[in-house]
């Protein structure tokens, strides 16, 4: 996770609105990254313990179910 995927989503993200309605896209991207971000220290303790984290969920699996 870092800067260059944001970059890369948030360019994807543009071109999408460019397409279609204005700023839906973009609030999803950005929506999607403060998530991320403000998870990200307990993803990081998390992953420090060791545990093995292979059978998660993706997080944009889990908003596709919410909608």
């Amino acid at each position: 996770m870092g800067r260059p995927a944001f970059e890369r989503e948030w360019a994807a993200a543009l071109e999408d609105s460019r397409r279609t309605s204005p700023l839906a896209g973009l609030y999803e991207v950005v929506q999607d990254w403060q998530g991320r971000l403000a998870h990200a220290p307990a993803v990081d303790a998390f992953a420090a313990t060791g545990y093995v984290d292979s059978e998660a969920i993706d997080m944009a699996e889990l908003r596709g179910r919410r909608r």
